[in-house]
This record gives C-alpha cells, sequence and structure tokens, in this order.
C-alpha cells in the first residue's frame, strides 16, 4: 500500500516524536563556541586485579553457656507485696469518691457559709470607709497647720556636741555662745563721720 506521495506505508512513521534541544546526548563534533575546547576525558589507566585474600581468618564461635543449676528461692523473711499498685490507685478512686459525695452533700451548706464570709466581709468593708468619712468631716484644717508649725518650729538640740554626748542644758549653753560670737563677727561697729 502506498499513499498520495507514492511512499509505502511500511515506512511512513506512525508515531511522531520530538526532542528537545540538549537531551540527548549526541556527540555531533561541533564545538559550541571556538573558544571553549572540546573536553575528552581520559579513562582509568590501570585497573588492579582481583586477588585471593592471602589470610584466611578463622570462624569464631559463641562461647559455650556456663553450667549453672538454678534453683527456687528460700522463702525466709521475704514479705510479699502484690498488687501494691493497684491498692494505691484503689484508694485513690476511693477518696476521690467520698470527696464528690461530700461536696454534693454539703453543696448548700458550703455555699450558706460562703455567703455569710462575703456578707461580713462587706459589712467590714462598709464600716472602715463610713469611719474614714467620718475622720474627714471631723478634719480641721486650721488646727492641722497650727501643729504642723509648731512641730516646724520646736528648737532642735543635738544629743552631741563636737562628738561628745552631753546633758541638752550643756549642749544650749555651747550653741548660744556659738551663735553669740557669729553675731558680734557680723556685726562689728564701723566709725561714721
Amino acid at each position: 500500500m502506498c499513499n498520495d506521495s507514492g511512499v509505502p506505508s511500511s515506512v511512513i512513521a506512525v508515531h511522531d516524536i520530538k526532542f528537545k534541544p540538549g537531551t540527548l546526548n549526541i556527540d555531533l563534533d561541533v564545538p559550541i563556541s571556538p573558544l571553549t575546547p572540546k573536553i575528552i576525558e581520559i579513562p582509568v589507566t590501570r585497573i588492579p586485579p582481583l586477588q585471593v585474600p592471602t589470610k584466611n581468618l578463622p570462624v569464631q564461635y559463641d562461647p559455650p553457656l556456663p553450667q549453672t543449676s538454678i534453683d527456687l528461692p528460700s522463702n525466709g523473711n521475704n514479705f510479699e507485696k502484690q498488687a501494691v499498685r493497684l491498692i494505691v490507685i484503689r484508694r485513690k478512686k476511693i477518696k476521690k469518691h467520698k470527696r464528690r459525695k461530700l461536696r454534693k452533700k454539703m453543696k448548700f451548706v458550703w455555699m450558706k457559709l460562703r455567703q455569710r464570709r462575703n456578707y461580713e466581709k462587706v459589712k467590714r468593708f462598709q464600716n472602715e470607709m463610713v469611719a474614714k468619712i467620718k475622720e474627714a468631716q471631723a478634719f480641721d484644717a486650721k488646727e492641722y497647720v497650727k501643729r504642723r508649725l509648731t512641730i516646724l518650729n520646736k528648737e532642735r538640740i543635738p544629743r552631741t556636741y563636737r562628738g561628745e554626748i552631753l546633758p541638752p542644758e550643756m549642749i544650749k549653753r555651747f550653741l548660744a555662745e556659738k551663735k553669740a560670737k557669729r553675731e558680734v563677727k557680723r556685726n562689728i561697729p564701723r566709725l561714721t563721720l
């Protein structure tokens, strides 16, 4: 059978195969550019031949098991503890169950106790606030200022004079003498014409 162009059908390709450039490793001896030389890989010059090992190592076997006899343990002072952890877990569960029962039973009793405590707290707070309000209303500014001025104007006498502890009367006298000397130095009499 031939087609219109006279080519037999056995020669015509059934599938149209296309290749992307650079995917096939076909060397066409066409250099890419005149500056890059063609790379030639030299194979390994000498491959060493395989040899039979000269020394045969002996085969290692497992050591023989020791001949020890296993005896039953003696029932001396050994106290057996069986299911200790289970007993602990059971006790915890029992305690948890008892707590739940107690909470269910005492729910309203404890609620009343909490309410009473909160009520007492509120009452105490209110009483403190009332006391503070009364104290603020009884405050007299003139009296407060007068009291503060008396504290500020009060003569302070030190406990020591020149590093020595003396009675307050002596310290007072020494301070008065020192003050008088200072005043004399400050007010030197001058001649006036």
